[in-house]
């Protein structure tokens, strides 16, 4: 199912869809846990394959936590998809992506999105630091009409 009953779809058995499903599979990649109730999780998904997601937590009106998991190539679309939802949906100033320090995977990902490190609590892990990084609204280059056609819906 998709996003409210709507899949984004796209060439080659591509598509973008929400769900508890998609919740539970970040949270055993990002070591997290997935709260429906208070959580909401997109994923993108290749041939019914899930391939990336994002869990949103911790919404106050003014921010918002990510967590962040892919395997594979993602397309325009669901970046423009995961940034609209909190950007636009949500109408949060700020995402909050926290990354383990030793993560330098996820630390290039988000960083090439165009989130910036804003903090870290030194030794909140076994491994290291937990660094905070976070992208504002007005930053956001996934917001622009080049991206939003390819979504083709606004949901919410």
């Amino acid at each position: 199912m998709g996003i409210n009953g709507r899949g984004v779809s796209n060439r080659m058995g591509w598509h973008i869809t929400k769900g508890p499903a998609i919740g539970h599979w970040v949270a055993k990649r990002v070591e997290g846990g997935y709260f429906e109730g208070r959580s909401e999780a997109i994923g993108l998904c290749k041939d019914d394959q899930i391939v990336a997601g994002v869990i949103y937590e911790n919404w106050n009106r003014k921010s918002i936590w990510c967590h962040i998991a892919i395997e594979g190539r993602i397309t325009s679309a669901y970046l423009a998809a995961i940034f609209d939802y909190p950007f636009n949906v949500c109408q949060v100033d700020k995402i909050i992506v926290p990354v383990g320090s030793d993560n330098a995977v996820s630390i290039k990902l988000v960083t090439n999105m165009g989130f910036a490190e804003e903090g870290r609590i030194k030794d909140a892990r076994v491994d290291g630091d937990i660094v905070f990084f976070t992208m504002k609204h007005d930053s956001c280059r996934f917001l622009t009409d080049k991206y939003r056609k390819k979504i083709g819906v606004h949901y919410g």
